[in-house]
């Protein structure tokens, strides 16, 4: 779908420095990062994950909130094969090859989850290495570089107030989707970020910011919305970091009690709208989804958020797509 054809991933140069991983072998790894917590990373990310492998593209999530609310969202926190971390702790460890610990969670989507007790652990491992001089920053990418190929998308929860797991997960980002509440303190903590990107781009020179998603906001507050937009693009000094639908308009995820719940279903906001609805009327979603069409609007009660979480990650996708045709034309030139 516009251009991102589900596929196997660009095989790893043998030779090539580490400082490549993330351009040649990561290029689509996504990260939904904000410093702050209860900015909506881990409704963005799931939601993401789960519609991108719906409509075809095999999809990798990987949990790094010590909360393991994607684990609500999903269904698999209460699971017995749920390792709370363990693996990800023995990956960055003991050196262990890292793979999928819970598959086939959706069609098309495998997980790494976390845990509280493993994400602490994994913190202390990596201020060691940093206490030490050893470049940590490219752990998670030189991990995750012989499993990529596997996947045509790999989407990343971040934690918020641990910025040396956040610079881990950098290390091995491609693209950085930034969720923020309308508040001035979620908008101001953008600069924080940038920080982050910028100390991050001495092991990782390929990360991006690709854009900015207010979540959470009140459909009927047209000041509030058009305010924090405002205080948005002054922050980042433009407004091209914005995610925007086909009319033009900013693409925001509302405030909706469906949200609420879609976690305790156990279910994402897409599959409770088709639990909801009592027939799907047209075609399907997904269908329009995969060929790159904007899909219409997804019935039911829970339609509206549904269709902002559709709405992005149809946007996500497509400058995604616009970039990497950039970049051909200019190696190409």
């Amino acid at each position: 779908m516009i251009g991102l054809v589900p596929g196997p991933w660009t095989s790893h140069r043998k030779g090539s420095s580490p400082m490549a991983l993330t351009q040649d072998v990561l290029s689509r790894v996504i990260a939904f990062a904000n410093g702050k917590g209860g900015v909506g990373k881990t409704s963005t990310s799931a939601n993401f994950a789960g519609l991108s492998a719906a409509a075809g593209w095999r999809t990798l999530f990987i949990e790094f909130d010590a909360q393991g609310d994607a684990g609500d969202d999903l269904g698999y926190k209460h699971s017995p094969d749920n390792d709370r971390g363990a693996h990800m702790l023995g990956v960055l460890d003991d050196h262990q090859p890292l793979k999928p610990v819970l598959r086939e969670v959706r069609q098309n989507l495998d997980v790494i989850p976390m845990g509280r007790d493993a994400l602490k652990d994994i913190e202390d491992v990596l201020w060691g290495k940093e206490r030490r001089g050893t470049e940590y920053r490219l752990m998670l990418a030189e991990a995750l570089a012989p499993l990529a190929r596997e996947y045509d998308l790999i989407v990343i929860d971040t934690p918020p107030t641990r910025p040396i797991v956040l610079q881990l997960v950098l290390g091995a980002t491609r693209w950085v989707v930034v969720p923020t509440k309308s508040d001035r303190s979620s908008i101001g903590n953008l600069a924080e970020l940038a920080a982050e990107l910028t100390e991050v781009r001495q092991a990782n020179p390929h990360v991006e910011v690709l854009g900015v998603v207010p979540f959470d906001f009140d459909t009927s507050g047209a000041r509030i919305r058009r305010n924090a937009v405002e205080d948005i693009n002054a922050v980042l000094d433009g407004a091209s970091s914005l995610f925007l639908d086909h009319d033009g308009e900013v693409i925001t995820i509302r405030h909706s009690s469906a949200a609420v719940d879609a976690r305790n279903a156990g279910k994402l906001v897409h599959e409770l709208a088709e639990i909801a609805k009592e027939e799907e009327a047209g075609e399907p979603w997904w269908k329009a989804l995969r060929e790159g069409r904007r899909p219409e609007r997804i019935p039911g009660s829970v339609g509206g958020l549904a269709d902002d979480h559709l709405l992005l990650t149809n946007a996500i996708l497509t400058r995604i797509d616009k970039l990497e045709s950039a970049n051909r034309e200019e190696v190409s030139a």
